[in-house]
């Protein structure tokens, strides 16, 4: 009878860390490709109905934050009336850039899939209270100063939407690494 051999395994080498960082890049550009591929096919195919329902139900959550402060502003489709001032939402102004940004980056991340989804559980909401933020003060803003609000518009909130997207992931990022499962 022949002694019995267990299969020996290979010895599984950690990857180095210029293969983690290149995985993780070829992995987010990959991700914001089809992201962005989703929003073609949306405005394609859909005449941008997905887009549309963004932008006014964005309209519709700063029309009542503002109401909810006492501030008395209207709202027809995605345009907010407040004061005098008529402020038109448009497809940039949901958000959907930062987010599809911070979820590519989430997605990417060689981390396990839990701590992926609870990444953008947790993230999305933030980013978008981050967005509700930037949109209520540029219509307070915006309805007494147009310079003003060019200049939050245009230099100010990109980079605090932006920042806050960093931070949030990098926060994230952090902890997920602390799992023994996440390959970094």
């Amino acid at each position: 009878m022949k002694p019995s051999r267990s299969p020996r395994r290979k010895a599984r080498t950690p990857p180095s860390p210029r293969g983690v960082m290149l995985g993780f890049v070829l992995r987010f550009f990959a991700f914001v490709f089809l992201l962005s591929a989703l929003v073609r096919v949306d405005l394609i195919n859909f005449g941008g109905a997905l887009n549309r329902g963004l932008t006014e139900q964005s309209a519709a959550v700063v029309a009542s934050t503002l109401s909810l402060f006492g501030a008395d502003a209207t709202r027809r489709g995605a345009t907010i009336v407040y004061r005098s001032a008529a402020f038109r939402v448009i497809d940039e102004c949901t958000g959907i850039e930062v987010i599809g940004l911070f979820m590519a980056a989430v997605l990417a991340f060689p981390s396990a899939w839990r701590h992926r989804l609870l990444g953008l559980a947790l993230g999305i909401p933030a980013l978008l209270l981050v967005n509700l933020v930037r949109m209520v003060t540029l219509i307070l803003v915006g309805a007494s100063s147009a310079k003003a609000l060019d200049i939050g518009h245009v230099y100010v909130w990109p980079v605090i939407v932006l920042t806050m997207a960093m931070v949030i992931w990098l926060h994230w990022a952090r902890i997920a690494v602390r799992d023994p499962r996440t390959v970094v």
